[in-house]
């Protein structure tokens, strides 16, 4: 059966899509339920990266804050009560997304993106404008917990993503939202937080970034629409599934979304030992300062943005889904064994750099995951995928620290990269055997024989039917 007039319209105008048309065209590759008049893609992109920015802002000041706050005599100097105050601080508020992003998936399937996105723009603006008023660790730890209570924004507009685009392009609609957001976030905001911390105190950055929120925030609550259609919202919400278990229920449900949900942990797993304290790294193997290790991180979330947004547009449609998501896999865990292998700074670059174009294979993944959710759960399905790496930062991040400590003392300065690797690696049999066993079964009429997958689906039956007719 050939493509509907739809389609085949949609098709032509993406061949001859300009610039422009990427991201303000509707009818290029995003429709809407009627197949047309869909919210314009600019809108997610433009959400997650002012978002971003403004967390951004607070990077390079929040450090210097807290020790200002901690020291008797308010000075900016590093001390181990401000690090042990900070390290605090992050735990609280990753623990407590762990904890509450499923929910807040699970609520904005029900009551759309947009009440969700600004609620994520409130607590950000609240965290940053209490800490940059009063100035008091009582109300710094407040502020922190509000912002890890309501951040959600990311999984939430990947949802928006998916809502207004066809199955054929979410790969690179998503691509184009991820490359955008790493790309201002990180750089654009990183930048501004960067200047002004050279020239105002830390207290600056906060209140920039809270004022920031608050206007971007209104813009979103005047000007932006609603991207989730009212017959594709679930029914209520389900607040019994909101747990962490059922999160990983829901990734694991069918072997279409456990082979891509592993492949993405695991892929996460091993970028944690890129991360880890590159400049470190870098001032023991190769007597590098700081400045030039900051440099080249900034270079890798360039090539990163530019990565995620091209990746899906050049190679999917010549080489498949599957083979993108190959192709990033394989060549992230080989650049990492080379990162631990190099002897020189030239090596350790371009493997550096290899892997931030490895990334493109993460924009795939999510359209994998996000492609098999049910109309009424692709909330849920990113939240639970955002609190898998969520988990990630919380011990793989100290665990890859530890194994670089290890190295350190043992003389295995690259064992860290050499882990990452093989979780990398471990990633990648997950997927294949996933994609093996979906193909078998596709093949293969009749009940389904893996216990996992028919006894989630008999559950699911409770509340409304399989959506696999293969399930017996």
């Amino acid at each position: 059966m050939g493509p509907s007039a739809t389609e085949a319209e949609a098709n032509r105008a993406f061949e001859y899509a300009s610039a422009r048309s990427i991201l303000l065209n509707r009818e290029a590759y995003v429709f809407g339920d009627d197949g047309s008049d869909a919210p314009s893609l600019a809108w997610p992109i433009f959400i997650a990266s002012a978002y971003f920015v403004a967390g951004a802002v607070t990077m390079s000041a929040m450090p210097l804050f807290v020790n200002s706050l901690i020291n008797e005599d308010g000075s900016e100097a590093a001390t181990a009560a401000g690090v042990d105050l900070k390290a605090t601080l992050d735990c609280i508020e990753l623990l407590l997304t762990f904890a509450l992003v499923p929910l807040w998936g699970i609520v904005s399937d029900r009551v759309g993106r947009k009440p969700l996105q600004l609620f994520a723009f409130a607590g950000y603006f609240l965290s940053c404008g209490l800490a940059a008023m009063f100035g008091l660790v009582p109300l710094l730890i407040v502020g922190r917990v509000l912002d890890g209570v309501t951040a959600c924004m990311l999984p939430i507009c990947q949802a928006s993503v998916r809502d207004i685009s066809s199955p054929a392009f979410l790969a690179r609609n998503v691509g184009v939202l991820q490359g955008a957001t790493a790309g201002a976030s990180l750089l654009v905001g990183g930048l501004v937080g960067l200047v002004l911390t050279s020239i105002e105190e830390p207290r600056a950055n906060l209140a920039v970034a809270s004022i920031f929120a608050a206007c971007a925030g209104l813009v979103i609550f005047f000007c932006a629409p609603e991207t989730l259609h009212y017959a594709r919202r679930a029914p209520r919400v389900a607040w019994r599934r909101a747990s962490p278990v059922s999160s990983v229920r829901r990734l694991g449900a069918t072997p279409t979304t456990f082979g891509p949900s592993c492949a993405y942990v695991f892929f996460w797993l091993g970028l944690n030992a890129l991360q880890v304290s590159m400049s470190n790294y870098c001032a023991l193997r190769y007597q590098w300062k700081p400045q030039i290790a900051l440099v080249l991180q900034a270079c890798a979330v360039l090539v990163i943005a530019l990565s995620n947004v091209l990746g899906p547009w050049l190679l999917e449609p010549r080489v498949g889904e599957n083979n993108v998501v190959r192709i990033g896999l394989v060549g992230f865990a080989a650049s990492l064994v080379g990162m631990g292998l190099s002897s020189c700074s030239a090596g350790f670059v371009s493997s550096v750099l290899v892997s931030s174009v490895a990334t493109m294979c993460l924009p795939s993944l999510t359209a994998m995951i996000a492609r098999e959710a049910h109309k009424d759960e692709t909330g849920a399905t990113l939240c639970a995928l955002d609190q898998m790496l969520v988990l990630d930062q919380l011990l793989a991040y100290k665990a890859m620290n530890s194994i670089f400590a290890w190295g350190i003392v043992t003389g295995r300065v690259g064992a860290h990269f050499y882990t990452g690797a093989i979780c990398v690696g471990l990633g990648w049999v997950a997927f294949e055997a996933a994609l093996l066993h979906a193909r078998g079964h596709a093949s293969t009429p009749g009940p389904m024989k893996t216990a996992t997958y028919a006894t989630a689906c008999r559950r699911r039956r409770r509340r409304r039917p399989c959506r696999d007719s293969r399930c017996v």
